[in-house]
């Protein structure tokens, strides 16, 4: 059974039949690292075997044997497969070991390469980047400025925001764009009158004026 791996739990192994290998991920930004592919001598032995024996054939049968032989003392030797592998898993623990650091502050293993700040000597979550930061305050405050500056600009200036608005004109039923009359048939979008007893403005079709009472 292989060791607890002595730096990051996110590993996996990617070892088959010819040799061993194993991918580590960072805890932060997932990056891989993998560790060189070991060979398995023992299979390496067994398929050179076959491979003598498919090419000239073996009448005689000592490469069979010989095949068969290494087959049957692999498969008994389980014990000690098992130690070349975690062997060889501990030397790809060793090589990618360099390309992380443990950070003090969250307690994660993560790559020096993407997520560590030399300067501080913690990650970058913990720690972020003085460049990093000082381009993000930037950001903030240029988007802040641009959302300032467009407020302080009249975007209502060309539209007339007294009359009240109508999305489609009343005679022809076209599709407005705002204004006063309509583009396509040329009707007021202003229906208003006046009141007769106080001049006050009314929606037209009402049948008494709301500041006066006056029927209209």
């Amino acid at each position: 059974m292989a060791e607890p791996v002595a730096f990051t739990s996110y590993y996996s192994d990617e070892s088959n039949d010819d040799g061993f290998q194993w991918k580590f991920r960072c805890e932060r930004c997932s990056t891989e690292y993998r560790s060189s592919f070991q060979q398995n001598v023992f299979s390496r032995g067994r398929g050179a075997l076959r491979v003598l024996r498919d090419l000239f054939g073996d009448s005689v049968g000592v490469l069979n044997k010989a095949s068969s032989a290494a087959e049957s003392y692999s498969n008994s030797w389980g014990g000690s497969a098992s130690r070349s592998k975690d062997k060889a898993f501990a030397g790809a623990v060793e090589e990618v070991e360099r390309d992380f650091r443990l950070c003090g502050g969250c307690g994660s293993w993560v790559c020096a390469r993407v997520c560590w700040n030399d300067q501080v000597g913690e990650c970058s979550h913990c720690s972020p980047l003085v460049a990093h930061q000082i381009a993000r305050a930037q950001a903030d405050a240029r988007g802040e400025q641009i959302h300032e500056a467009a407020r302080r600009q009249d975007w209502a200036r060309e539209y007339d925001v007294a009359t009240p608005a109508r999305v489609s004109c009343p005679t022809c039923g076209a599709d407005t764009a705002g204004g006063r009359f309509c583009s396509s048939c040329g009707t007021s979008f202003d229906l208003r009158t006046d009141c007769s007893g106080c001049g006050h403005a009314v929606e037209a079709g009402v049948a008494f004026c709301s500041n006066c009472g006056q029927p209209q």
